[in-house]
């Protein structure tokens, strides 16, 4: 099953509960995917668009979620952070960081670099390695310590 496809199923199952926060979140969530499959460069809806758009979906949220927490209105936020939680499920695990560490020293030695100069190759292949399961800046931290040691 496809991730769109689980979606798709999961939105289905939350009208059946009558779960509004999941009820809407998802319908966005499938809105913008098909939004995203049409665009003429997006190709088929395959599991790394719809996570792209997961990924850029909890960002927005978060992003909401402390605006709306700094500007005093806390019922908003928690709404916001409870969209959050229901985008992350479709997610894979967070990569801890010795895990982390691990891959972009694998990805360090595959491309050889020459020093700082060459961050760019090691953080694509280090990308490639992660696909997903850390952020850009984790990555992006953990190579810059390691390249700079």
């Amino acid at each position: 099953m496809t991730l769109f496809e689980r979606i798709d199923r999961d939105l289905v199952n939350a009208r059946k509960e009558r779960d509004q926060t999941r009820l809407s979140t998802l319908g966005l969530l499938k809105t913008e995917v098909v939004r995203a499959g049409k665009e003429p460069h997006a190709g088929a809806v395959d599991d790394e668009l719809v996570m792209r758009l997961v990924r850029r979906e909890v960002k927005r949220r978060e992003e909401a979620a402390h605006a709306y927490a700094s500007a005093g209105r806390p019922e908003s936020a928690r709404r916001e952070e409870a969209e959050a939680e229901v985008l992350r499920a479709y997610l894979p695990a967070e990569m801890g960081d010795a895990e982390l560490e691990r891959e972009v020293r694998t990805a360090i030695e595959e491309t050889r670099p020459q020093g700082p100069r060459d961050f760019g190759a090691v953080m694509r292949a280090a990308s490639v390695r992660v696909a997903g399961r850390a952020e850009g800046g984790r990555i992006a931290a953990v190579a810059r310590r390691l390249l700079g040691s």
